[in-house]
This record gives C-alpha cells, structure tokens and sequence, in this order.
C-alpha cells in the first residue's frame, strides 16, 4: 500500500477540486474578461516533451492544494453485512483514512462476483445534505428524511452499476454521510481547515478515494487491477482529481462535474466571517435564501470552503491563474476519461476548447517511463486475444504488426465526451453509456 501511494506522488503530483454541482445558478467569480487570464493546457511548456510538462502542470497544482499525509495508518477494516437480496450482497464498511479519521462506505457486491474477481467501482455522490452514500444505492433522497429520487433522475448509480454486474463502493465524504461530526451541520468544513490549516477539502476527498481503492485491493473477490472512480455533480468533479492522483484507477466517467473556473465566489474560497464552527444547540440554525427556494427546505449547511489556495485570485481579479482544467483532464492520460454533462453545461464551463487541447495529449501519446502504458493496458484488456486472432486469420497480420499499430494509436479513443438535452441529471441514456464505457475498459464484458 504504501508502495503504492508513494508511486502517486512522484507522478500524479497535485492539483484542485474546486467545485461540486452545489450553486449552479449562481454568479460567477470571474467575468469573461477575466477568464483570459487563466494559463491554458497549450501554454504550459509547449516546446518540450509531455513528462516534463505534465511535471509542472502538477507543482503548479500541488502548490494551490497542499500536499497529502506522509502518513498512510493501517486500514482497520470493520466490514458488516447488512441485507441479501435480489442477486446482491449489501455490506456497511469502515476503514481508517487518517490515524483519528474513518472513512464509511455501503460496498455493494452481486452474486457473480463471487465466481472470479471482477471490476469495482468507487461511487462518490453529488451534493446531499446528510444523505451521503444513502443516496447513490437509492436509500434517500437528498436528505435522510426525503424518499428516494425518482429514477429516472439516476441518482442511484451505485446501485444500477452493482446491478450491471460491478462491485461499487459508495462512499460518505468528509462533512456529510456518516461523516457529518454530530455536533457540527453539513458541509461545514471550518473544522477540517481547523485540523489542516494547509490542506483543502478537495484534497481530503482526493485521498479517501486513493484510501478507498486501498481497501477494495483487499478484497479477494475484487479484480485490483480493474478499478474505476464515477461521480455526479460533485461526485463526477470529484472522480477526475481521484483518476488524476491515484494511478491505480484504471478508467473514469465523470457526469456533470464543473470544469472550469466559473464559480460563485463563496463556493472556491472566500474566508468565511468567523473559522469557529457552527455548533449544534448553541448556535441557532441560518440558510441560504436561494438554495432554499432551490431545493425546498433550509440546508443549515456550510460554508463549505473548496480550495483556500485559490483566495488570491479571488481577491486580485487581475492575477493569472497557473492552469485551467484541460490540464485537469490531461493529467489522467492514457487511462480511459469519459466526460458527461448536459449541453448547456459543456456550453457554459467552455468545455470544447479544453476538450481539444486534452484530445491532443491522448491522441499523441507516446509511452513514457514512470507514467501508464497505453500499449500494455491494451495487451491487458478483455478482447486483445480476439483482436490477434481475428487479424491474423482474416487479414494474415502478425501480432507484431498489431503491436505496432497500437503503439501508433497512442490513447486517442481513451478520452471522449458526451451531452444530452435537459437538466442537471444523469438519465438512462447517461447510465447506458457508462455502462459501455465500464464495460470496455474495465473489461468486465465483451458481449
């Protein structure tokens, strides 16, 4: 394990979270003039090779986030489980994320998975309020009081992946779950900056999910090397830093998680008036105006500071920021990247300009030292023995030559994007599509 984390650090390096789904109606933190201001994926060493660039893309991250633990405590493993049925095994689990932090999880394992170790899923959920990991097996809704969200919303991804024949682990992040500190409110991270003044909660989510594939790399029935990370809102943002870190997350679909700068002030780093937590039965209960009429009840949350690194450019408009999300999305090449929103999302955080200059690195990848082999994951997936054996006995090709071309193909079909009409979801034809994609490069099937 700590091999492991130790290999994340020296090539994953470190960079933000910044967003969830939360606010999407709000104003933005920087106006369209200002957003020139932010250095771009093609402005970062143009003239020199990608590991040397992809080095800087990470000191500049890791200098707006801080950097993780240096140390990695025992998992501690409490694993229990809690119902049978309908061809699955549902089991609530907790294991140590930091020496006085545990992390909370529903792991979700059907029937088959017992037969061969198979693929799974870290399943992180979007914005609740209290529900956590409740939320993405269909158990609540937003709220632990509220019923489960019409399906068709798909708001249950841990689930229908479980039912596709995934194992998920559906986590509660830090301030909501399980994890919200019962004297505290939700989404208040006062008290995590308090612990880790030099830290963010962007962060913190970042390394339970590396936390996260540690302990699934325990289990017998799981495949450790077919491990993906998916999300919505601010679980689909949050999948991205995870894929980015952690290079043992093989392939990632990211649904609806923002990826650009465009954000209401409040929601990257503004210092909130006082760094003293809300306290439960001394402090009375406040809520947001707008995410009341928004949502239908008082949130009594937050303030939920992202990325404290970030306040200079709050501050100082005219401050250019380092790197842009297209140096995000970069950074998790060769492994599989599949990008979802809605049309006006991809519209509004500018994703097509970043998307190309992402597509770029795919496209032109060339296997380096220390860095993923898009030729040996390939070699390794389900379909390559099928794929020798029908060129040669159909097109007389040799497995060198197809060795070769792949070698020239780099990871070009490795990153792609998707959009659909509607609102802030993840619909059938979404699910279908991870499904695929899963399917494809976690090799859970072929037909």
């Amino acid at each position: 394990m700590i091999t492991a984390h130790a290999k994340c650090r020296e090539w994953c390096g470190w960079w933000p979270i910044l967003l969830l789904g939360l606010l999407l109606n709000q104003s933005s933190a920087l106006s369209a003039a200002e957003q020139s201001g932010i250095t771009s994926l093609n402005e970062i060493m143009p003239d020199q090779p990608w590991p040397a660039r992809r080095k800087e893309i990470e000191r500049r991250w890791l200098e707006l986030m801080g950097d993780f633990p240096t140390s990695i405590p025992k998992l501690h493993t409490e694993m229990k489980e809690v119902e049978r049925q309908d061809g699955m095994t549902r089991y609530h689990v907790s294991f140590q994320v930091e020496s006085d932090d545990r992390l909370t999880a529903w792991l979700m394992v059907p029937d088959a998975a017992r037969k061969k170790p198979t693929p799974a899923i870290v399943c992180v959920h979007s914005t609740t309020w209290g529900s956590g990991k409740d939320a993405t097996i269909g158990l609540s809704g937003r709220r632990p009081v509220d019923p489960p969200r019409d399906p068709q919303v798909g708001a249950a991804y841990g689930l229908t992946l479980a039912q596709h024949g995934f194992v998920t682990l559906n986590i509660d992040l830090l301030t909501d779950g399980e994890r919200i500190d019962p004297q505290y409110r939700v989404m208040d991270t006062r008290p995590f900056y308090l612990k880790h003044p030099e830290w963010s909660i962007v962060g913190k989510n970042t390394w339970d999910i590396m936390r996260s594939v540690d302990f699934l790399q325990t289990l017998d029935f799981v495949d450790h090397d077919q491990i993906g990370c998916t999300g919505w809102s601010l679980g689909g943002h949050t999948a991205i830093f995870a894929a980015a870190f952690d290079p043992r997350i093989t392939a990632t679909v990211s649904n609806g998680g923002v990826l650009d700068w465009y954000r209401h002030a409040d929601a990257w780093s503004r210092e909130p008036t006082s760094w003293t937590p809300w306290r439960k039965g001394v402090d009375p209960p406040t809520s947001s105006e707008k995410l009341e009429q928004r949502f239908g009840f008082k949130t009594n949350s937050g303030p939920y500071v992202y990325l404290k690194g970030f306040l200079p450019s709050i501050d100082d408009p005219s401050k250019q920021i380092p790197v842009d999300f297209d140096s995000l999305m970069a950074l998790v090449a060769p492994r599989p990247l599949l990008i979802i929103s809605t049309e006006q999302e991809f519209y509004r955080h500018k994703f097509f300009p970043k998307a190309r200059q992402t597509l770029d690195v795919y496209i032109d990848w060339r296997d380096s030292e220390g860095l993923p082999s898009a030729l040996k994951a390939r070699q390794e997936r389900l379909g390559y023995t099928e794929t020798l054996e029908y060129y040669e006995t159909q097109h007389g090709m040799k497995p060198a030559k197809i060795v070769q071309d792949f070698s020239e193909l780099g990871a070009g079909d490795c990153f792609s994007w998707f959009s659909f009409p509607g609102g802030h979801g993840f619909p059938g034809v979404t699910r279908r599509l991870t499904f695929a994609w899963f399917d494809r490069w976690l090799g859970r099937t072929l037909y």
